[in-house]
């Protein structure tokens, strides 16, 4: 091994950020006061500069995009080809960046009656197990798409706004779409009708409907009589973003 990079602060709790790095195909490595974490892709550089350059990647994804950890923060490039090893530090200035909380629903689950002590135990463990797993499979469904893939990590980016516009939820659209030849193709594979399309175009496009938030401030009339609402816009948006980060992760791993 020649370089490691520090991680600096982290809100995670070791074993789920060893999981998620380890997904990310990352190693962690013990180096004292912090963790950090190293690949054959930063092994290769030949400068601490090269490998740091690398972890901002690593970075990008957990503080920015995926807003998994907010207080994600690197330290030092470590150079374990000197002896005793030697340590690069890299000025980093982080911007600020403000996310849209969600909240989701949450079930209480209780035991059955009549359990031993021992069961009860073995109950609250695979419990508490199958809600870690729950919690990982939810980060790494924002991780690996803003990790592995620029156009997904713009396309969360984007999804962040605390209030999205007409132009903002027409870019996420033109994103997963691609180009305008694809747009048969992607109507198809997410259920896209012809007049879902353009009751969205409607509002999103133009001001006659939606006044200064649409994109255009001079269009042509509505094509349809009974355009989306804003929130009907930005739920369409959303409820294929979602089903289209899935597919992003499925074509990487297939």
């Amino acid at each position: 091994m020649r370089w490691a990079i520090e991680i600096q602060s982290t809100k995670l709790e070791r074993r789920n950020l060893e999981d998620l790095l380890e997904r990310l195909g990352l190693v962690v490595v013990d180096e004292a006061p912090h963790v950090a974490f190293t690949s054959g892709q930063i092994d290769q550089c030949a400068t601490a500069s090269e490998a740091f350059q690398i972890a901002k990647k690593v970075q990008s994804a957990f503080a920015g995009a995926a807003n998994i950890d907010t207080s994600f923060a690197l330290g030092s490039v470590i150079d374990y080809s000197r002896r005793p090893a030697s340590r690069h530090a890299f000025l980093e200035i982080h911007e600020a960046i403000h996310f849209h909380a969600t909240s989701d629903a949450t079930l209480t689950v209780s035991p059955g009656p009549g359990l031993s002590e021992d069961a009860l135990r073995i109950w609250y463990e695979q419990r508490a197990e199958a809600e870690y797993q729950a919690k990982l499979e939810s980060q790494l469904s924002l991780l690996e798409p803003a990790y592995f893939s620029p156009k997904g990590a713009k396309v969360l980016e984007l999804l962040a706004a605390e209030v999205p516009t007409g132009e903002t939820l027409f870019k996420i659209y033109e994103l997963m779409r691609g180009p305008r030849a694809n747009a048969a193709a992607f109507g198809q594979q997410y259920g896209i009708t012809a007049e879902q399309y353009r009751r969205f175009s409607d509002v999103v496009h133009n001001d006659t409907v939606s006044g200064d938030w649409a994109r255009h401030a001079h269009g042509d009339p509505p094509s349809t009589s009974n355009p989306m609402t804003r929130v009907e816009a930005e739920s369409f948006v959303r409820t294929i973003a979602q089903q289209w980060l899935q597919n992003n992760r499925s074509a990487r791993g297939s």
